[in-house]
């Protein structure tokens, strides 16, 4: 139980830390309507998150059900992924700066977060909270590793419950500060958006590199022990 906690935590910090989701959500909370908006932001992210949690779950379950190597099959995802991190990470460091793509989905989400109503926002923040596929296979992790605790639902259950937060820490503690700052936290956000663009490749070189580093590490140990 304490391994699988700490497991579970290790991939919560790891899909938080996200530039994209980040920059999402100060543009969410600096829209027209601040607070309505990081509301429906944040309600979108976490239920956007819980769908994935419970899709993690499912697989979980059914592989450890019918894999007798679940185990060696997590382990050696885990390494791969990890290694695949690693890539983006060298690749981004040398890759000359892209022009600004208007087209890009992530300038498109931007974009529409700042203009559209709560609505909307809700339904971008669910597409960003299920994640793309960074976050989307540690999430899958984090649920193989609840699955395999197999104590009690009660167990399963508050683990799920520290991923979906630990993972939306980036998003919980913006909310919370536009709910309760409103627009006396304007300035700060906008410092705050400022500061990740024009750092966002740093960033991406190292978030990449660094969670790549850990998986595979994690990865090499479940195979070697």
């Amino acid at each position: 139980m304490i391994y699988a906690g700490l497991e579970i935590l290790f991939y919560g910090l790891a899909a938080a830390a996200s530039a994209v989701g980040l920059s999402a959500t100060l543009v969410a909370v600096r829209s027209g309507r601040p607070r309505t908006n990081a509301i429906a932001f944040l309600s979108g992210f976490v239920l956007g998150t819980a769908i994935a949690c419970g899709l993690g779950l499912a697989v979980g379950q059914t592989t450890s059900d019918r894999l007798e190597s679940h185990a060696t099959v997590k382990a050696v995802i885990t390494l791969l992924f990890g290694l695949v991190l690693i890539a983006v990470g060298v690749r981004a460091r040398h890759a000359p700066t892209p022009p600004d793509d208007r087209g890009s989905r992530t300038t498109a989400i931007f974009g529409g977060l700042h203009n559209v109503g709560p609505a909307a926002t809700f339904s971008m923040a669910g597409l960003l909270g299920f994640g793309g596929p960074k976050r989307l296979l540690l999430t899958l992790l984090a649920m193989a590793a609840a699955t395999e605790a197999q104590l009690r639902d009660i167990v399963d259950l508050s683990l799920v419950v520290v991923y979906l937060v630990v993972s939306s820490l980036l998003v919980l503690v913006p909310v919370g500060v536009v709910v309760l700052a409103g627009d006396r936290a304007d300035a700060a956000f906008a410092r705050g958006q400022a500061w990740m663009a024009e750092h966002a490749l740093v960033l991406r070189v190292w978030l990449a590199s660094g969670i790549g580093a850990a998986l595979v590490l994690d990865g090499l140990l479940r195979l070697l022990i």
